[in-house]
C-alpha cells in the first residue's frame, strides 16, 4: 500500500522516475524535512504526528523504559529505521526494542536488523497499514 509517493529532489534527472535505489533513498532521507519508507524503490511519504499519537508513544516510552530497566532490553524511538532485508523495505516504528545490542545494516548506524517488538500507535490514517502490509513485512 502506497500511502503517498514522492519524487525527491536532486536524486534524478528525470522528473518521472518512481523506482529508486535504497542509497538514492537513504541520501534523500539525511536531509528530508519529513520522513519517508522505502519498499523495493518506492518512497513513500509518512503522515504527521499529532499531539494525541505524541502524547501516547512519549506515555508508552516511559512506561516501557521503567519496565526494561536493569535489563538487556534497548528501547528506541522513532528516529531509527528498521530494515527489512527480505523486503528490500525500510520503515520506521513508534518504538522498538531490542535484546542486547543492536544488529545494524551493514556501516549504517541508523538502521536496526534485529528488533524484538515493536510498537505502532494507530490513527485513522496509518491504521490499515500498519496492521496489514507493515505488520506482514516486520513479522
Amino acid at each position: 500500500m502506497v500511502i503517498a509517493q514522492t519524487n525527491p529532489p536532486n536524486l534524478a534527472s528525470d522528473a518521472t522516475k518512481t523506482s529508486f535505489t535504497p542509497d538514492e533513498y537513504r541520501a534523500m532521507e539525511e536531509t528530508a524535512e519529513e520522513r519517508h519508507e522505502y519498499c523495493n524503490g518506492e518512497i513513500i511519504a509518512m503522515p504527521g504526528g499529532s499531539e494525541v499519537h505524541s502524547a501516547i508513544a512519549c506515555n508508552l516510552l516511559i512506561h516501557l523504559g521503567f519496565l526494561l530497566r536493569d535489563t538487556d532490553f534497548r528501547l528506541y524511538n522513532s528516529d531509527l529505521r528498521v530494515w527489512i532485508p527480505e523486503y528490500n523495505c525500510g520503515t520506521y516504528t513508534d518504538l522498538m526494542v531490542v535484546n542486547g545490542e543492536p544488529e545494524f545494516h551493514g556501516s549504517r548506524t541508523d538502521e536496526i536488523l534485529n528488533p524484538l517488538l515493536i510498537v505502532e500507535v494507530l490513527s485513522p490514517s496509518t491504521e490499515a497499514y500498519d496492521r496489514g502490509e507493515k505488520f506482514r513485512k516486520s513479522s
